[in-house]
């Protein structure tokens, strides 16, 4: 018998409150290159998310004993994945052939992808992930490939949540933002560490209580949290996400919604966190945008 599950997702935006006072598909994966910047935990037990550079680019490789099993890259203009970034559209990938994957199998059960701006096909030995813009005629805008197996060997569709993994996912959303502003000419956001207890607590609220609101039970709007927290600001605002599958799907979600779009876009922000907390292995997203 066949068990289905599907990964649920969800986003919300708050609009901004002003106050006027390399490439093919690898079948044996190569050593790392480039320049380490940072190392995260990820979702796939005893792989770890590198953040490298390798001349301009800056990429998201999922690495294990210097080896690079998997990457995520969004620079424009690049060729990955049999797609050129910023060129390349969900229709021209339709078009190529590959066979497109709609679930992944684990022991006895099947794990519906529930996609949203995105698809997954079979290239070689990995799943590749190409995530859409529809705000730019559905252009591909970046990629994510993971070995088949590691995917398989991962436990259900998220993985098994951990304080590693919340830490990995807030810093990289972070940093997925700032890539997209650096595309659009925009200022870099700063990590404004005061937030995050805002908005993990934020988080774990929603997580806890089975609700997905900017307003909490007791009332308060993101303005309120971060005012009773002893935050001031000229100008602030909010997303929220929970269910995709992980940290790169949950941005493209935001990115191809008008709403969190204006706040991750918004050239008046300067400063930004984000809070993780998990209800069972669902992850659930708060990033709230400042401007001193």
């Amino acid at each position: 018998m066949k068990k289905w599950l599907i990964g649920g997702m969800a986003a919300a935006a708050v609009f901004t409150l002003e106050y006027t006072p390399a490439e093919k598909v690898e079948a044996s994966y190569p050593k790392e290159s480039g320049s380490l910047i940072v190392s995260y935990a990820s979702e796939y037990p005893g792989y770890r998310w590198h953040v490298r550079k390798s001349g301009t680019e800056e990429y998201v490789s999922l690495s294990k004993d210097g080896i690079s099993y998997g990457k995520y890259r969004s620079k424009n203009g690049i060729t990955t994945q049999g797609a050129v970034l910023n060129k390349d559209t969900e229709t021209t990938l339709a078009n190529k052939g590959w066979k497109k994957v709609t679930s992944y199998k684990k022991g006895n059960v099947y794990y519906r992808l529930n996609l949203d701006n995105a698809a997954v096909y079979e290239k070689g030995s990995n799943y590749v992930t190409y995530f859409f813009d529809q705000h730019d005629g559905d252009k591909v805008k970046a990629t994510l490939a993971i070995p088949k197996t590691v995917e398989a060997a991962k436990s259900g569709y998220y993985g098994k949540a951990s304080s590693g993994l919340r830490y990995a996912d807030e810093k990289l959303m972070l940093r997925l933002m700032n890539w997209e502003r650096a595309d659009y000419k925009k200022g870099k956001l700063g990590s404004y560490t005061k937030l995050n207890p805002v908005t993990r607590a934020h988080s774990a609220d929603m997580a806890k209580n089975n609700y997905f609101s900017h307003t909490n039970l007791k009332g308060q709007d993101p303005f309120d949290r971060m005012k009773a927290a002893g935050i001031t600001f000229s100008r602030a605002g909010e997303n929220l996400s929970m269910g995709y599958v992980n940290v790169f799907s949950a941005h493209w979600g935001l990115m191809n919604s008008k709403g969190h779009r204006v706040n991750i876009l918004n050239g008046a922000f300067t400063q930004a966190d984000t809070g993780v907390a998990f209800r069972g292995d669902t992850p659930y997203y708060t990033v709230n945008f400042r401007t001193p």
